[in-house]
C-alpha cells in the first residue's frame, strides 16, 4: 500500500442518520425535553453509536403532517399518559399508521404510560407495545436499574445503574415483546418488573421506559441506543459500498490522476483503504449496477494487480452500450483469474489499466453530478 502522497483520499465514510421529533407540547415536562436533546447531541459529539447520526426537531402537535420527515417519534415524561392520549393537540391514530408503516416510537413515562395496551385501574393506551401492559407505582428519587441480557445486546450496557424515576410504569410483557431492564431493588415495590421494554407494532418498533435515563444521572448512551433501535435502520456492512460512494471516490481519483498523470496506489472507501485493482472491479460494478437500476451494495473482494499493464488506443468516444459491456467483462475476468486485466480491449484500441481504471472514474464522476451514465466517454 502506498504512502499518503500517493494515496488519495475519499471522506464518503457512511454515517446513517436518524431524524427524530420531539414532542414538546402541551402536558410535556420541559427538563424531559431538554435531557433528550442533550443526550442525542451527546452520542454525536461523543460518537456513542458508531455508525449513526441525530438530528432532531420539535412539535407542539403531533399529527400525519409533522410527523412526515422523520424516523423516530419521542413522546417525553410529562404529566400523565391519560392526558397525551385525550390531548386534542396530539393525533394518536397518525402515530399509530406512523408506526405501523415502519418508524419508531420511543416512550418515556409518560409517553410509556400512553403506548402500553392497558394501565391497569385507569385507562387503555393507543396500544402500540401491545404486548405490554403496565402498573402505575409513586415514587419520585433515584432508583436502580438491571440490564437483561436482550438489554446488553441492544442497549449497549450492562450491570446495575442508576436512574430518575417520576412515578413512572412497572411492566409486565408477553412475547414478541421483549425486556431490556428491569428494576433492581423494591423502593417502588416492582422490584424485578420491567422498567425498559421493546415491542413491535406493524412494521414499525416501539421502545418504552419507566425511568428517565435523559435525566440526572444522564445516560446518553442508553437514549441514544433506544432510538437506534426503534428506528430500525441496518447498519451497512463496512466491507460493502454503495454506487454513491463509488462515484465519491471516482472524484477523487479522477483529480489525482489528472493533476499527477497516474493513479493513487489506494482510495479510501467506507473507511476501507481500497487498491487500484480493488477499485477497477468497483468501478466496473457500478457502472453495472447504474445501468441496470441495481441500488445494491457492492461487496469489497480482493483483486491482484495487473502483471503487465500494457496498450495503446486512439483518441475517441466511446458510447455507453461499449462501456457497459466492457464492465461486464471486466468483472468477469476479475472474478475468473482474481487480478485486473492488463487492458481492455476497446473500439479505440487496447487500453492500458489506468487508463481504463481512469474512464470508469470519468463515467461514474458523470453520474455523481448527473445522477445517469454518460451517453458516451471520451479518452
Amino acid at each position: 500500500m502506498g504512502t499518503a502522497k500517493n494515496s488519495a483520499a475519499s471522506s464518503n465514510s457512511t454515517l446513517i442518520t436518524i431524524k427524530v421529533l420531539i414532542y414538546n407540547g402541551v402536558y410535556s415536562a420541559p427538563s424531559c425535553v431538554s435531557g433528550i436533546k442533550t443526550s442525542l447531541n451527546s452520542a454525536n459529539s461523543k460518537k456513542l453509536t458508531p455508525g449513526y447520526n441525530f438530528t432532531y426537531g420539535t412539535s407542539t402537535r403531533i399529527n400525519q403532517q409533522t410527523l412526515n420527515s422523520y424516523d423516530v417519534l419521542v413522546m417525553p415524561g410529562g404529566s400523565s399518559g391519560y392526558d397525551y392520549i385525550h390531548s386534542s393537540y396530539i393525533d394518536g391514530t397518525a402515530i399509530k399508521n406512523f408506526v405501523k408503516n415502519g418508524k419508531g416510537y420511543l416512550g418515556i413515562c409518560a409517553g410509556a404510560y400512553s403506548a402500553v395496551y392497558q394501565v391497569y385501574d385507569f385507562y387503555y393506551g393507543w396500544g402500540l407495545a401491545s404486548h405490554v401492559k403496565a402498573d402505575h407505582p409513586y415514587h419520585e428519587g433515584e432508583l436502580t436499574v438491571k440490564f437483561t441480557t436482550k438489554g446488553q445486546q441492544v442497549l449497549n450496557t450492562t450491570g446495575t445503574v442508576t436512574m430518575a424515576h417520576y412515578n413512572g410504569p412497572a411492566m409486565y410483557t408477553s412475547s414478541p415483546a421483549m425486556i431490556f431492564a428491569t428494576y433492581a431493588d423494591n423502593i417502588i415495590d416492582s422490584n424485578g418488573m420491567a422498567a425498559i421494554v421493546g415491542d413491535y407494532y406493524g412494521n414499525g418498533r416501539v421502545v418504552l421506559s419507566g425511568p428517565h435515563p435523559e435525566l440526572n444521572p444522564q445516560l446518553p448512551n442508553v437514549v441514544a441506543q433506544m432510538v437506534v433501535w426503534a428506528a430500525n435502520k441496518t447498519k451497512p456492512d463496512p466491507k460493502t459500498v454503495s454506487t454513491s460512494q463509488i462515484a465519491s471516490a471516482a472524484a477523487t481519483v479522477k483529480t489525482y490522476y489528472e493533476k499527477n498523470r497516474s493513479l493513487p496506489t489506494t482510495v479510501t472507501i467506507n473507511g476501507n483503504k481500497i487498491s487500484m485493482s480493488q477499485f477497477a472491479y468497483l468501478l466496473g460494478s457500478g457502472a453495472v449496477n447504474v445501468n441496470s437500476g441495481s441500488t445494491a451494495p457492492i461487496s469489497i473482494r480482493s483483486v491482484n494487480q495487473p502483471p503487465k499493464p500494457s496498450g495503446s488506443y486512439k483518441k475517441g468516444n466511446i458510447y455507453k452500450a461499449t462501456y457497459v459491456s466492457l464492465a461486464k467483462s471486466l468483472i468477469n475476468f476479475i472474478n475468473t483469474n482474481g487480478r485486473a486485466p492488463n487492458y481492455l480491449v476497446t473500439p479505440l484500441g487496447k487500453m492500458s489499466f489506468s487508463k481504463y481504471v481512469y474512464m470508469y472514474c470519468k463515467i461514474m464522476n458523470f453520474y455523481l453530478t448527473n445522477k445517469r451514465l454518460p451517453n458516451y466517454v471520451s479518452m
